[in-house]
């Protein structure tokens, strides 16, 4: 796996539940090491049982490729910055940045009451969605993996994903502009 570092941060003006806190960089760090299992199953060019690798993506990280805290500022706004290898983090502000794009068209839209707007705002976010997870079932089917286990690896992506969304419409999050003077 590479091993070109960059950062990821966020800026959060709410207060937060110590449960909140903890969901939010949990459901992060278990999308972290999922992408990063499946870059590295591409790279090695190697299938294996995608279920087992990537409910274990934890195990399946080197300690220095994990996601690791840069700098965290715990006030309001709260900032908080991450360091992970730079290719897992394009692919995860991708996903992030379309579901809090996403997030805050849905709140314009419900403050409008445009049903249809909101429903363009939706597909929006999904097209955002789709062409990372895309990318992913591509990989995966390049490789060889057969579409039971391809929909294993897309539920893996896409659970932490709704919890963050979740979280993100909760509280006030917003995915920083990258810094890339690492």
């Amino acid at each position: 796996m590479s091993e070109e570092f960059s950062e990821i941060g966020f800026d959060a003006v709410e207060d937060w539940l110590v449960e909140d806190f903890y969901s939010f960089f949990h459901q992060l760090n278990i999308l972290y090491n999922r992408l990063a299992v499946l870059d590295d199953i591409n790279e090695k060019q190697r299938i294996v049982k995608l279920k087992p690798a990537l409910n274990g993506s934890l195990s399946r990280v080197k300690d220095e490729h994990r996601l690791t805290v840069k700098s965290i500022e715990i006030h309001s706004p709260g900032d908080f910055n991450l360091l992970g290898i730079d290719k897992i983090l394009v692919q995860l502000r991708g996903l992030i940045r379309d579901l809090f794009y996403a997030n805050k068209l849905d709140k314009e839209a419900k403050r409008e009451e445009n049903r249809h707007k909101a429903e363009m705002n939706k597909l929006k976010e999904q097209a955002g969605q789709q062409k990372i997870l895309a990318d992913q079932i591509s990989m995966l089917r390049n490789l060889g993996y057969e579409d039971e286990e391809i929909d294993v690896a897309v539920k893996a992506l896409l659970d932490p994903l709704t919890q963050m969304s979740e979280l993100s419409n909760k509280k006030k999050i917003s995915l920083k502009t990258p810094n890339k003077s690492l």
